[in-house]
Formats: C-alpha cells, structure tokens, sequence
C-alpha cells in the first residue's frame, strides 16, 4: 500500500508559519546546549569555564522562552506545552547548579552537563510532531 504524504503546498501557512517560528525556539535552544557543552574538557584541553558555559545556556533558554508564543498552535498543544515545561525544568536545574557547588571531576561535569539538557529532548518530539503535519 503506498503511502500518501501531504504536499507542502497543501499545508496550512499558518502551520508552515509555526514551524518556521518553531526553528527559531530550537536554534535558540540549540545555542544554549552549544555554549553548556564547551564546559567539557576536549583533547588536551580545558573547556570554557562553567559559569560562562552556564551563562551562555541559561541565555540561549531564554531568548527561547521568549520566542515560544510565536508557535504555539492547537495542532501542536501537547508539545507545545511539554517544551513550555521543559526549559522551565532546564532553568531551574540551571540556577540549582549556579547557586550550588561546582561538580568535581569530569563524570561529574558530564552528568551534571546531561541532566542540565534532558527536559529539552521535548523539543525532538515537537519537530517529529511538525514532520508527521508535513511541514
């Protein structure tokens, strides 16, 4: 049986309109992820320290905070609302670390890096979700 995908010139623009502002909350958040991950130590050498590195991260989660109403669409609700709660649970994992001590060692950076950036997995299921409307 073959399978019919929505042409996307069938697409609602409005929908099409969403997505685009949906790229820009995820370039943001991807920003943010970006400038957390330089706190890992690469090669040889030392990553940039933690404070800049979770500076960085908390601005990128903002400037994503702030781009949010810009798709939100009832066809996309449900994942609209779990990014929504995803940078607040990243934000406030985020001033846990800033106002608590510094990890010690690289596991402990690691994992403290990873669990910083787990809520925003939201966002992989919002861009499946606008893939499966065909935009």
């Amino acid at each position: 049986m073959a399978i019919r995908r929505r042409s996307r010139m069938s697409v609602n623009p409005e929908l099409r309109a969403a997505f685009g502002a949906f790229g820009r909350t995820l370039a943001a958040v991807e920003g943010g992820k970006e400038s957390l991950a330089a706190a890992a130590p690469r090669g040889r050498g030392s990553g940039v320290p933690l404070a800049e590195a979770l500076a960085g991260f908390e601005e990128g989660l903002s400037q994503a905070e702030a781009s949010m109403a810009a798709w939100r669409r009832e066809e996309v609700t449900d994942v609209w609302d779990r990014c929504a709660r995803s940078l607040r649970e990243s934000e406030r994992r985020a001033e846990r670390l800033r106002l608590g001590s510094a990890p010690q060692g690289y596991d402990q950076l690691y994992g403290v890096l990873g669990e910083l950036m787990e809520p925003l997995d939201a966002f992989g299921a919002a861009l499946d979700r606008f893939r499966r409307l065909g935009v």
